[in-house]
């Protein structure tokens, strides 16, 4: 929209929004200052906030503040927030700039579920489809949900969990499980080195909503001749960012 579409009243009105809900309480003196306008155009203003819901008046004074209402608005558009939806544009980014397959899951008891699959363009590649199920204890994309979690849960995950020597790989020892955990967290990404399927090693990082919980997690799974260990800083600053801008769109705030 140009500036010559805009009402100029409303533009004034949302200025009004805006500075008040710098302040806990604010006065109409301070408010004409910050907008260079004149008192009588900001009480009108003013009042109006007051009668929609958007702004109270301070009780025993001649101040103002911003009440719920705008913070319920908000609310209301963040939980309508699909995961999925929100992801799909970062996830295909993701797999056109790395050639490779790409999954998005969420948590089920003690396992995690693809939710979506971008499939590599390549011949060689990791055979899931979306609705499989692997255990989060031996999944980059589980240690990555769990390293966000509380330390309790990753226990609790653990002990619910049928452990498994799935390939010479897999960690099969609590403290060697809870150590990885700190270091996933310190990098910020997870890493599954042929630990469910030998010859695919998988990068994955978190996502959080705007409650900083952690709703889910991405990955990108590569073939080992095709990934080098001397490259996993590579793929996981990769997925660290593309979490980033799918978090940021489900209001979690860096």
């Amino acid at each position: 929209m140009v500036k010559g579409d805009t009402v100029q009243s409303v533009d004034r009105a949302l200025a009004i929004l805006g500075i008040v809900s710098q302040h806990n309480q604010i006065g109409i003196t301070d408010i004409c200052k910050a907008l260079d306008l004149n008192k009588t155009t900001v009480y009108r203003l003013l009042s109006t906030l007051m009668n929609n819901g958007y702004i109270e008046q301070v009780k025993g004074s001649n101040k103002y503040r911003c009440t719920f209402k705008l913070f319920e608005m908000g609310n209301k558009r963040i939980q309508d927030l699909d995961l999925l939806e929100e992801a799909k544009p970062a996830l295909e980014k993701l797999a056109d700039l790395t050639k490779e397959t790409v999954h998005l899951v969420v948590e089920e008891g003690t396992e995690i579920v693809y939710i979506h699959k971008v499939e590599s363009t390549n011949t060689i590649r990791m055979h899931t489809w979306v609705g499989k199920k692997n255990p989060m204890y031996r999944t980059a994309v589980g240690k990555a949900i769990l390293a966000f979690s509380d330390k309790e849960k990753a226990i609790d995950i653990w002990n619910k969990s049928e452990i498994v020597q799935s390939t010479p790989y897999t960690i099969t020892n609590l403290d060697d499980f809870l150590e990885q955990l700190v270091l996933v967290r310190k990098n910020g990404y997870a890493i599954d080195n042929e630990e469910t399927e030998i010859g695919i090693r998988c990068v994955a990082a978190p996502i959080l909503d705007f409650s900083k919980n952690v709703i889910g997690a991405l990955s990108i799974s590569i073939p080992t001749i095709r990934f080098p260990e001397n490259e996993i800083e590579v793929y996981g600053n990769h997925v660290k960012k593309c979490s980033e801008v799918i978090s940021k769109k489900l209001g979690y705030i860096y």
